[in-house]
């Protein structure tokens, strides 16, 4: 009787290890790879297929666009997540900067699906995966 409760525990201990690994999440490679996808076909216009900015719309704008590869350069090594994610989704308003320029991707990536919880977890999930891009081309100091 024991065996079988000793394999019992082992198969329910073994159905739950490969249950959580088909439910983990994309590993940074792999998002990363999925954010230069969503990079070119958002934002390569304006910051370029390279991120430095020299996009070909670039040249028409009124202000400078940033070359996102040295964003944790201009900020002393350091790659603020937080920050490039409510930068893209429109949550950081950059008062101090002047007007806001850059499109507001997270009404973009909601799609033509209502405002609610699914069409927010979709939208979040690219804006993870830019930033997760943007984190992987960061130039060293």
């Amino acid at each position: 009787m024991s065996r079988n409760r000793l394999r019992l525990g082992m198969a329910i201990l073994i159905t739950a290890f490969l249950a959580s690994c088909a439910t983990q999440s994309p590993s940074q490679d792999e998002e990363a790879r999925q954010g230069a996808h969503l990079f070119r076909q958002s934002c390569a216009t304006c910051h370029g297929a390279d991120a430095t900015g020299n996009g070909p719309v670039a040249p028409l704008l009124t202000v400078k666009v940033p070359d996102l590869t040295r964003i944790a350069q201009r900020r002393d090594g350091q790659y603020p997540e937080l920050e490039v994610f409510r930068i893209i989704d429109g949550q950081s308003q950059l008062a101090a900067h002047g007007p806001r320029h850059m499109p507001v991707w997270g009404y973009e990536f909601f799609g033509p699906e209502a405002d609610d919880e699914a069409a927010h977890g979709r939208a979040t999930l690219k804006i993870d995966r830019l930033v997760s891009y943007l984190r992987s081309i960061q130039q060293p100091r």
